[in-house]
Order: C-alpha cells, then sequence, then structure tokens
C-alpha cells in the first residue's frame, strides 16, 4: 500500500545479492521495478499479477500473466498470504528497535516454542509498519537468512517512469509464458496421500493433482501449514532413485529432503529446520483405497 524505493539486500550464508526496488501504488494497482544491481542487471516488472522479466545478458524479455508472486519483493515473501500467529507455536515480543536507514523502529520478534519452525526478527518503521530488516533464524539462534535496506525512501508520489524498464527493449525477442501452476483439486478432504507424523500445528492447506494421458508422470503436491510456515510436498512417479539422489539440500533458508517411497519420489521442502522437511516427507503415505 506504500510507495517506496531503496536498496535492498539479501544475505543467507555467504551469498549476497543487492537489488534496486521500486515500488509505486497509483488507484490502488502496485506496480514495482526490482532491479539485479550486478554486471547482468536483470530485472522484474509487475504491474497487478502481470510480470515482466527482463533479460540483458539474453536480449530476451519474458511476460507472464496470473502469478504475481513470481515479480514480489522478498519482503513479501517471507510472511505471504494470511499470516496467523498461534501462541501455542510462537512467542511474540515488540521493542525499540532505535534508528535503521535514518528511521526511528519498532522490533517485533517472533520466538518457535519448538525445533520444528524458524524464528524471525522484524524491524518495522515506526510510522508505517513498514519491514526496513528481517532475520530468519534457526533454533540455535543462527541468522541463516537476512533482508534490510541499506536505504530507502518513502515518498508520497512516484512518477510512472520510474517502474519502466531501465533499457531498451524494442529489439529483444519476447516469449509469454504462464505459471507452471498444478491444477488444484476440487477439494482438501480426499486426497491421495497423507502424512502419518506431522510436526505440531501444521495442516494440511491445499492439494493439487497432475495427471496426463500423455505418459508424463503423475505428480501431486500437498501444502501443509503451521499459520506462519509452510512446507510443500511433491509425490512424483516414474522416477527411479538413480535418477534423483536422496537426502538433504539446502538453498538460504529454504531446506529440502527426498525421499523414495514405494517406488515414489518425495520431496518436502519449505523455509523451516531440516528436521522438520525430513520428518515430513519420511512419513508420507499413500491412503488406503486411492488408486494410484
Amino acid at each position: 500500500h506504500l510507495n517506496y524505493e531503496g536498496t535492498l539486500i539479501q544475505l543467507h550464508g555467504e551469498d549476497a545479492a543487492v537489488m534496486r526496488v521500486v515500488h509505486r501504488v497509483e488507484n490502488g494497482v502496485p506496480t514495482e521495478r526490482i532491479t539485479a544491481m550486478d554486471e547482468v542487471g536483470r530485472e522484474i516488472i509487475r504491474r497487478g499479477d502481470d510480470v515482466t522479466c527482463i533479460l540483458p545478458d539474453q536480449n530476451e524479455v519474458l511476460v507472464g500473466e496470473g502469478d504475481g508472486k513470481q515479480g514480489e519483493s522478498p519482503l513479501r515473501q517471507q510472511f505471504a498470504g494470511d499470516v496467523r500467529f498461534d501462541d501455542r507455536l510462537y512467542r511474540l515480543a515488540i521493542a525499540s528497535g532505535g534508528k535503521l536507514v535514518g528511521r526511528d523502529t519498532r522490533v517485533v520478534t517472533v520466538r518457535p516454542t519448538d525445533h520444528f519452525r524458524y524464528g524471525y526478527r522484524l524491524w518495522l518503521d515506526h510510522a508505517t509498519a513498514m519491514p526496513l530488516k528481517v532475520q530468519v533464524a534457526g533454533d540455535d539462534g543462527v541468522v541463516v537468512e537476512q533482508l534490510l535496506f541499506s536505504d530507502i525512501s518513502l515518498p508520497e508520489r512516484i512518477p510512472e517512469s520510474a517502474v519502466q524498464p531501465s533499457v531498451t527493449i524494442d529489439t529483444f525477442t519476447r516469449q509469454h509464458s504462464t505459471a507452471a501452476a498444478l491444477p488444484a483439486a476440487a477439494s482438501t478432504e480426499s486426497p491421495a496421500w497423507h502424512v502419518e507424523s506431522l510436526p505440531p500445528g501444521f495442516t494440511l492447506r491445499a492439494v493439487r493433482s497432475q495427471r496426463s494421458g500423455t505418459g508424463s508422470a503423475a505428480l501431486d503436491h500437498l501444502v501443509y501449514s503451521d499459520g506462519v510456515a509452510s512446507v510443500s510436498v511433491f509425490i512424483e512417479a516414474g522416477v527411479t532413485p538413480m535418477e534423483q539422489g536422496e537426502g538433504p539440500s539446502r538453498v538460504g533458508a529454504a531446506n529440502a529432503w527426498t525421499t523414495m517411497t514405494g517406488g515414489y519420489l518425495v520431496t518436502a521442502v519449505g523455509e523451516v529446520p531440516v528436521r522438520t522437511v525430513e520428518v515430513i516427507a519420511r512419513s508420507v503415505r499413500p491412503l488406503a483405497g486411492q488408486a494410484r
């Protein structure tokens, strides 16, 4: 809902990404331009749900529709959708955070009550509640991912020219794509799979299935959430153990665990500790009476 522009830094492990973010709201419609501050300078422009990815190193423009999350700032991705903090799972505290990028802040600390979820610290601008810094921490208190503005301004208005492509794209090749989302099942009440050993607080929130008569493998997608953290579970047929290694993998704060169950490849992934995705992936079972 705010107009803002600034330099956003994303840190995880020894990796760092710096991006320039311009976010403009006009008549309730947000437009956002995110530019990678590196030698390539790739750019994402989001207008409502329409996303344009500009790839200067390939002279290409990718245009997508219907999946605005592709173009959202990483700040939005930390707490997507309707966040609900369950006081049995999380403890919240608010304190003064001093000044950050020249603005008075309040710090919201979110501590998990067990080892199955991450903790968070959010430095919010006192005047607008704009998140100026976000830390994701493991159960040992070590920060696994961090987002922060090194500079930011919140002008009353931002000109439309500020969210236009920063490079000339007239000669670029344009490609249109749609989000590779699976069609949703009719309801979440009749999935073909379930998780026998769910960590406390996690419940099934969505079920998606892909079936094809063209010979491609079946794919099921289950989404579990505790109101803050979410874990996606993918169950794929037609994959042999030799094609996909089993065990953990990690990108930033996101952990994944892959295993084979009854001839199916099961992968659980989410911004949660590795023990959470391991417990979930290892306990995926087909429901009795479900034809595969």
